[in-house]
């Protein structure tokens, strides 16, 4: 059975849930409901057991939120970049301290960390 593309929007208390492809609206009462309004409604429409029903459910929100929403995934990857960048960094740093003699425990002091996390780390190097 193909997906079926549902749409999400809050409505005072409520959730909305739509499914434009089959003129079929419904409500939810919170959004943890809303994924099984949705295939609930999907079901009774094609008359087809729930278990074989399949939706995508798109949130509508409003324009400012979609913004920030947006602004926060970009922010979300920076930091995973930048996190990435630290990794490969520290991974360098013990790696010229374990080729200048330096111990696990040595090594720890100095950056802080666990001798069993510069274990690791270094056994990531190779």
């Amino acid at each position: 059975m193909p997906t079926l593309e549902a749409k999400a929007y809050k409505e005072g208390k409520w959730w909305m849930v739509s499914i434009p492809e089959l003129g079929a609206l419904g409500q939810a009462r919170g959004i943890a409901s809303v994924p099984a309004v949705a295939a609930d409604l999907g079901a009774i429409v094609l008359n087809v057991p729930v278990d074989a029903v399949n939706v995508n459910i798109t949130y509508a929100l409003p324009e400012t939120a979609e913004e920030a929403g947006k602004d926060w995934e970009e922010a979300k990857a920076q930091l995973r970049a930048a996190e990435a960048n630290v990794s490969d960094k520290l991974r360098n740093y013990v790696s010229i301290l374990k080729e200048n003699g330096y111990s696990l425990k040595d090594t720890a002091a100095i950056t802080g960390y666990t001798f069993q996390r510069i274990s690791q780390i270094l056994n990531q190097v190779g």
